[in-house]
């Protein structure tokens, strides 16, 4: 069989609309002598049905044909749709118990069961034995009373379970032995411990005011990230970030533009100050490295009859130079980066403007 034989559903029950005398619902004993030809879940058709009629036998009834597919019929378009049943103690007890493996739909209809046992009579959703809990959703909100409180197997069934109430000693929350995982929210007051375990077996605590995703494998609870939670700067629980930790996460240190001590930064005019030179510390002609750690910007003034050539780094970045006409001071202005030489060449006339050369470093 493949996936695309999937075959029509059905959209009404069989004999949905049949009137009465035409459909009868069919009972569960035997009709011999009671209504001689009518069937039952016990006879199915009597045997009375089969003789002929000639030899005093009796047709079948035509309603018992519409009851009998009715009831099936019903079932599978319930099932069609979806649908699961819940709990009938009724049909429990007819079969002799559900089998291992069934599928209960929960009182709540918000999650199921299964059977853990042969032939179980019990009622999951009145905390009977033999079943476990699947596929809930919602939340249980449990209040502390006293310093023990075993969860039913309804209260442990949901995937969240808050704890609330006022913790008057260190306290425990019992779940059942059974294989499964929640996020347990501890919201209780009162400066107290609250311990999450099995009956017999370890557990964890769950700080105050903190939720926490736990397993258990039926005889010990754990942090489901207990090796993220434990590694983490040596804390469990609850926990605020620090400094570390972003420091850790980045993989550096970040620049405090409030406490800058101890930082390097490579931003032009970040931790640097004008400085002003003469003729006997800079010249024309003689190549200067920047050997400072940052970019930094050379200012150069000059007059008539100068001329000057900017080189950085090899390339030529300006040429500029004035004649006798020209009566104006200028300055000239280029970055060098971190690492890199820089010269200015050129001729300087000691006139009106001066020697002017001034670096931010």
């Amino acid at each position: 069989m493949q996936s695309t034989n999937i075959p029509s559903k059905i959209p009404l029950p069989f004999a949905y609309a049949a009137g009465t005398g035409y459909i009868e619902p069919i009972p569960t004993d035997s009709q011999i002598g009671i209504t001689n030809g009518r069937a039952s879940l016990h006879d199915g058709f009597p045997p009375l049905t089969f003789t002929p009629i000639s030899s005093g036998g009796v047709p079948p009834f035509g309603a018992d044909f519409n009851g009998i597919l009715n009831e099936i019929t019903a079932i599978q378009q319930w099932q069609e749709a979806g649908g699961f049943f819940p709990y009938d103690s009724v049909f429990s007890t007819a079969v002799n118990g559900y089998p291992k493996g069934a599928v209960l739909q929960s009182a709540s209809f918000n999650g199921f069961w299964i059977s853990t046992a042969e032939n179980n009579t019990t009622n999951p959703d009145a905390d009977g034995a033999g079943w476990i809990s699947t596929a809930f959703e919602g939340l249980s909100s449990i209040a502390m009373s006293g310093t023990s409180i075993t969860l039913t197997a309804i209260q442990s069934a949901y995937p969240i379970v808050v704890i609330t109430g006022t913790l008057t000693a260190n306290s425990t929350v019992i779940v059942p032995n059974q294989i499964g995982e929640w996020i347990f929210s501890n919201q209780t007051t009162g400066a107290y411990t609250l311990t999450v375990k099995t009956a017999a077996g370890t557990g964890v605590n769950i700080t105050q005011g903190s939720s926490q995703y736990c397993w258990s494998d039926a005889t010990n609870i754990y942090y489901a990230n207990a090796s993220s939670v434990t590694s983490f700067n040596t804390r469990t629980g609850a926990i605020t970030l620090n400094a570390t930790d972003v420091t850790t996460a980045l993989g550096y240190v970040p620049y405090n533009a409030a406490n800058p001590a101890g930082y390097i930064s490579s931003g032009l005019g970040i931790g640097q100050t004008w400085q002003t030179f003469n003729t006997s510390t800079r010249a024309y002609g003689v190549t200067y490295t920047n050997s400072t750690g940052n970019p930094i910007m050379v200012v150069h003034g000059y007059g008539r009859n100068e001329s000057a050539s900017v080189v950085v780094g090899g390339v030529q970045v300006a040429y500029l130079s004035h004649d006798n006409n020209n009566n104006n001071c200028s300055i000239i202005s280029f970055v060098v980066p971190n690492g890199s030489t820089y010269i200015i060449s050129g001729s300087y006339s000691s006139d009106s403007c001066g020697f002017y050369w001034s670096e931010l470093r």
